[in-house]
């Protein structure tokens, strides 16, 4: 089987940003997200809180971060950070632990829409803020289990100052980037966007890895509070 075959293109009946985006981000703006919280996220988050405080500097989210790949490369990056690697996945979570540990890295089993909201309720110091080729969900049908799409995007966008979004699908960058627009100008907070081809030099996930031996283009797309 060839390579081309192995690692999956994004494959949509869309050909454009989602046309009820602005709809659904302002839709959500106006309203509170009260899904009851997962228990285990509940617990997840206290622990996640008791390692942060062991440290002076502002968190690192890795949001969906796998095998935890992108953790470790964060960690390195910022070693006086407390890095959380955050994922749904058990199985995921176990391979993380099983690379060496820097002290500044917790892995915790959670929901990424539960998490966000404790941490934005219990006013978590966040630094940067990485989403990593989350699920582009490419269905049009789909586009409100995006996070851009979602009840708990407003909570996204006032969790952390310094977010990163990396995908394999041009048009997820695009509507990310236009969401976040709309919603700042509906907050009246100020910002400032990029959106950018990104060419790795050494990938940090196994998903960047495959996408990018397999010839895809890769886009970023960097989100800075004022």
């Amino acid at each position: 089987m060839s390579s081309e075959n192995k690692v999956r293109r994004v494959v949509s009946n869309q050909t454009e940003i989602f046309s009820d985006l602005e709809k659904k981000v302002l839709r959500y703006l106006k309203t509170t997200y009260q899904r009851p919280y997962a228990s285990h996220t509940i617990k997840a988050f206290n622990q996640a809180q008791d390692f942060i405080r062991t440290f002076e500097k502002p968190v690192v989210l890795d949001s969906g971060c796998g095998c935890g790949e992108s953790t470790l490369v964060l960690a390195a990056k910022y070693p006086d950070h407390p890095v959380i690697g955050i994922d749904k996945s058990q199985i995921r979570l176990t391979k993380a632990q099983k690379n060496s540990q820097p002290k500044n890295v917790f892995y915790i089993q959670a929901e990424l829409i539960d998490f966000w909201r404790l941490a934005l309720e219990a006013e978590l110091n966040v630094f940067f803020h990485a989403l990593y080729y989350p699920n582009p969900w490419p269905k049009e049908s789909q586009a409100g289990r995006r996070f851009h799409g979602h009840p708990i995007f407003p909570t996204l966008l006032q969790l952390c100052p310094n977010m990163e979004l990396r995908t394999n699908w041009k048009i997820y960058a695009e509507e990310f980037l236009e969401a976040s627009r709309i919603g700042f100008q509906y907050l009246q907070m100020k910002w400032t966007p990029l959106l950018e081809e990104w060419v790795p030099s050494v990938p940090e996930t196994a998903f960047e890895r495959k996408y990018f031996e397999n010839g895809q283009t890769l886009f970023r797309v960097r989100i800075v509070r004022d």
